[in-house]
């Protein structure tokens, strides 16, 4: 019997991910979070994109990371996709690298 592969169920983030945006993303990703409820984790892979995301500092970052760990809790293996170079370097340097590490190692970076 083969194995199927997860489906990918992308979760775009956008806009303001700075500390004068990031109370504006609590709630989109609460609901997108509760949506999840009745999703099973083996058959569903999240893949967060953040191509459109315009600005990230550490309260981002954080809340970045508080979404990685609900995501894994909750029994999924997220991934990162369409990262951007410089927002991997601004993970890398607040010191979050190992945060998202299995995450940015298949994450596409973009120039």
């Amino acid at each position: 019997m083969t194995k199927k592969a997860p489906q990918k169920l992308t979760i775009r983030l956008t806009g303001d991910w700075s500390i004068t945006g990031v109370t504006q993303q609590l709630l989109p990703l609460t609901e997108y979070l509760a949506s999840l409820s009745k999703t099973d984790p083996q058959q569903t892979r999240p893949v967060v994109d953040l191509a459109e995301v315009a600005l990230f500092d550490a309260c981002g970052c954080q809340l970045l990371a508080i979404l990685f760990r609900h995501l894994k809790l909750l029994g999924f293996a997220p991934a990162m996709d369409c990262l951007p170079n410089e927002l991997r370097d601004h993970i890398e340097h607040l010191g979050f690298g190992h945060e998202f590490a299995a995450a940015m190692d298949t994450a596409k970076g973009y120039a």
